[in-house]
């Protein structure tokens, strides 16, 4: 089939492109999910250099060109550690979860037995007292437990059998049924939480693992106010605006996370592409910080994802015409600088051979979609029309070897369709703009 053709064309280049963009956000994936799980205390560094290990091990694949291997398993590898953090940062709310559980428990803990002590005069040695106080006031202490367990030591066994609800309870919660306590069932024991105070522990929680560190703490400082307050009611009713905002915050935050982490990956990507466009968009994106909402951010990232595009269309394209071009110089056509601008510009152009006076072939199409159109073409009516056939015969054998040529270097040019010799007259083309173009670069280059 030597008449006019549709070819598709893909080129080493271009593979090689989208290959090392893909690497590129790997890379960025990769350092996300570090920092942050470095950040949250969920991550040892053999994971870390296991991660990047399989990195290592995905860019190999380059080497020994299984590129559409590469192209499938980055993004996998990509989504794995999406779905890797967000386990961990799970792991990590639980965790603060309890913490905030014990908090509590050990607040109202040391409240009731200051409580208790003091109504049986006890005489509790001054620095456990400090402690048994800061703990009841909110305070923080590693030993917690062991302080609980000494001041619970202290209440003594002898005397009236009557004993207050309140040490009941108190006994109930540390000893559970046990008659001798021991440190083990004093940590295992839990204390009935209400259930909004038990939802707030655990925006709380999330709090601690998806905001700042000062916006975390603005809400444990309110929720402090709002447990002091003496009116039930009200307290009941700042609990509630307390949960709304924290379930606001915490939402918020996790959209505008997950889509900053996805925009710095496609910055990456897009980093690999130097044009002013790229450079443009690059430069929105180191500001994105400062940007308003959740919505704008994600109008930058589509504005990311389209330059990555028309990037990778743009120099795509280039290396198709240059692969193009270079093949038929190869193969004796005249091929002039300037061509490849021409036909980006025009959207074809025509290359001679000097073994064939009025005939050339024509490539048209834009590159950018991969797809381009080829025939033979007489340069002018006045010819001996009898070799028309025959130089359709003689571009199929150049057109083959253009393929052989251009597959050496790893580029892959396909026919998607043709038409058989003499199945329709040669186009005769006009090629005066094209000769007028590469005269007036060449002018312009010696200064003319």
């Amino acid at each position: 089939m030597s008449g006019p053709k549709v070819v598709r064309i893909v080129t080493r280049e271009e593979i090689l492109a989208i290959c090392e963009g893909h690497l590129q956000r790997l890379d960025q994936a990769i350092s996300a999910w570090t920092r942050a799980g470095k950040r949250i205390g969920e991550l040892a560094q053999s994971e870390i250099d296991a991660t990047h290990a399989r990195r290592q091990a995905l860019a190999a694949l380059i080497a020994t060109e299984a590129y559409l291997d590469l192209q499938k398993r980055v993004p996998e590898e990509i989504a794995f550690l999406h779905a890797d953090l967000e386990r961990r940062r799970m792991l990590a709310v639980d965790k603060a979860e309890q913490a905030q559980k014990r908090r509590r428990q050990g607040r109202d803990s040391a409240s009731t037995l200051l409580h208790s002590l003091k109504s049986k005069n006890v005489d509790v040695p001054a620095d456990l007292e400090s402690q048994l106080t800061q703990i009841a006031n909110g305070g923080e202490f590693a030993n917690a437990d062991a302080l609980l367990t000494r001041a619970f030591a202290l209440i003594p066994t002898g005397g009236p059998r009557e004993v207050s609800e309140a040490q009941r309870q108190l006994a109930s919660r540390l000893l559970g049924d046990q008659k001798v306590q021991s440190v083990e069932s004093w940590k295992a024991a839990q204390t009935a939480i209400p259930p909004q105070l038990a939802r707030v522990d655990r925006q709380i929680a999330e709090a601690y693992v998806f905001l700042a560190a000062e916006e975390t703490a603005a809400f444990r400082s309110r929720l402090g106010v709002i447990e002091a307050e003496p009116v039930e009611a009200r307290r009941n009713i700042l609990l509630d605006s307390l949960i709304l905002d924290l379930s606001d915050a915490v939402s918020r935050s996790r959209k505008r996370l997950a889509v900053l982490e996805e925009l710095q990956e496609l910055a990456a990507e897009l980093r690999t592409h130097d044009s002013d466009e790229a450079k443009a968009v690059l430069a929105r994106i180191q500001h994105c910080d400062d940007l308003p909402s959740v919505e704008a951010v994600a109008a930058l990232l589509e504005d990311c994802k389209n330059a990555i595009v028309a990037e990778q269309q743009r120099e795509a394209a280039q290396a198709r015409r240059a692969a193009i071009l270079q093949g038929l110089s190869r193969l004796g056509y005249e091929v002039h600088e300037g061509m490849s601008t021409a036909w980006a510009n025009e959207g074809r152009v025509v290359v001679k051979k000097p073994s064939l006076p009025d005939y050339g072939v024509e490539v048209g199409g834009q590159a950018q979609a991969s797809r381009l159109q080829v025939r033979a073409v007489a340069l002018t009516a006045n010819r001996d029309a009898t070799r028309d056939k025959d130089v359709e015969t003689i571009w199929c054998g150049d057109f083959g070897k253009l393929q052989a040529l251009l597959a050496e270097h790893g580029d892959n040019l396909l026919i998607e369709r043709a038409m058989g010799v003499g199945q329709v007259p040669l186009k005769i083309a006009d090629d005066s703009a094209h000769e007028q173009a590469d005269l007036n670069q060449r002018n312009t280059r010696q200064g003319l």
